[in-house]
């Protein structure tokens, strides 16, 4: 896509996370003719439908990262290297790094020859991998985790030719609340997630036995966490709830990271959102150190996931702006934003930084304007903030030259000032930056002391 990876790299997608699945979810791509009952499916993308006659198990195959033998796997099966399918999570990972992108790692789908059920039955015309084999608890999770500890090796160091590729975070599941990604008809009770939590834990055990273990410095460097939960309250309980439950030799659940989502079309509120799993790991005793990963956030999906006159202003510009600032604040590690690229062409999808054809659009502009202040070496600064306008937001930081960036987000419809003390003092900036005009794009000004926010901008000021 001519313009894309250019796009990318002016709003800080160089040496940032790009999340990235260990296999992928089909969402109106691979679409098939009929329900696995036999009822008829409305196509409305005729080019992303799957080859004529293509079956459900010919689709599982084709995107399950440990192969199917007739049979629910061993544990001896997981030391077979012929088990192994990892084409497509190696071609994922080769984007990552043109893109100069750090890869994240999302395991998100359930190999048929590790899950508890392997006769598909698919209710849904619109999501292929929902079909009660793909997003279903393991067999046995001693299993899965085995299995899953062999891919990442070998993806990690190399094999059958293949060089290692690079990556640190390993993220368990995505929004297991949902029945898209964890069918609950195999779970021990009716609204329980059991056997997802044992999945997961007995995972994180076992990985971090490995990692542990490893006489491999690439390995020892992996971090573990889980789930992409669909809500910050979920994320909060499983903190709670890790906390005071031991493991059976006393030891504690070893975790990482915390993934979780948060879409509201008030930035504040996705900000609250982080600050209710940031009080829950702050309140732990033994998850303390746990890092917060806003893994997919943004505003109201319903309202305007296809809404190209709202991605054409800058009010997502402004909501990306806000919830960082202020997630930064907050200690916030890492927020990925759903998606770069609008990939469907027309309006189905209108979420990216870029457009179908490769556009930069007004959000794209929020993230170039934070790419400067988020660099190598860069540290946070703490802000006093005094006569702000209640919405608004402010971030700073200081690179590894000593360059101070101060970065303003006015989202009223009113003009605001605002000045800058350092050590006390009024400084005047070498440079000013502008968003403020969704057509223009970023402007610069004439630096002042007292700096001029125009209504509804985003400013960065330089010293």
């Amino acid at each position: 896509m001519p313009g894309l990876v250019a796009a990318a790299g002016e709003a800080g997608i160089t040496g940032a996370d790009w999340r990235v699945g260990l296999t992928r979810w089909e969402a109106a791509t691979r679409l098939l003719p009929s329900l696995t009952s036999g009822a008829p499916c409305p196509i409305p993308t005729p080019a992303a439908s799957a080859a004529p006659a293509t079956t459900d198990l010919e689709l599982i195959a084709s995107r399950d990262w440990f192969t199917d033998a007739g049979g629910p796997a061993t544990l001896a099966d997981t030391q077979d290297p012929a088990r192994y399918a990892l084409g497509y999570a190696r071609a994922v990972l080769d984007v990552t790094a043109a893109f100069g992108a750090r890869a994240f790692v999302s395991v998100d789908a359930m190999p048929r020859a590790l899950s508890a059920s392997r006769t598909p039955l698919r209710d849904d015309c619109l999501w292929t991998f929902r079909n009660r084999v793909s997003n279903v608890r393991p067999a046995d999770p001693d299993v899965f985790a085995a299995a899953l500890i062999g891919a990442l090796e070998r993806l990690r160091l190399g094999s059958d030719g293949e060089p290692g590729r690079s990556f640190e975070h390993v993220e368990l599941w995505n929004e297991p609340e949902l029945p898209f990604f964890w069918d609950r008809s195999f779970e021990d009770g009716a609204g329980a997630l059991d056997g997802f939590f044992e999945m997961a834990v007995t995972a994180l055990v076992a990985l971090d036995a490995w990692r542990a273990a490893s006489p491999h410095a690439e390995i020892r460097a992996l971090r573990f966490g889980l789930g992409s939960f669909a809500s910050a309250e979920t994320a909060a309980q499983v903190v709670a709830a890790f906390d005071a439950t031991p493991l059976p030799n006393g030891a504690r659940i070893p975790l990482d990271f915390l993934s979780f989502h948060a879409y509201a079309d008030d930035p504040l509120d996705v900000v609250a959102a982080i600050a209710r799993v940031k009080a829950a790991r702050d309140a732990s005793t033994h998850q303390a150190g746990v890092e917060l990963v806003l893994a997919e956030w943004g505003p109201d999906l319903d309202a305007h996931a296809s809404d190209p006159a709202y991605a054409a202003s800058l009010a997502p510009a402004l909501h990306a702006a806000t919830v960082l600032a202020r997630g930064a604040a907050l200690g916030l590690a890492r927020a990925h934003r759903a998606i770069l690229w609008d990939f469907y062409p027309g309006e189905l999808v209108t979420l990216g930084l870029v457009d179908h054809a490769g556009r930069p659009k007004p959000l794209q502009r929020a993230y170039a304007l934070l790419a400067r202040l988020v660099s190598d070496g860069a540290v946070l600064l703490p802000v006093a903030e005094s006569g702000r306008a209640a919405s608004g937001s402010v971030l700073a930081t200081r690179d590894a030259s000593g360059k101070l960036r101060v970065f303003f987000v006015n989202p009223d419809g009113r003009k605001h000032k605002a000045r800058v003390r350092i050590d006390g003092k009024p400084a005047r900036p070498s440079a000013v930056f502008v968003l403020s005009d969704p057509d223009a794009g970023i402007t610069s000004t004439k630096p002042r002391k007292k700096l001029r926010l125009p209504p509804r901008s985003l400013v960065v000021a330089e010293f």
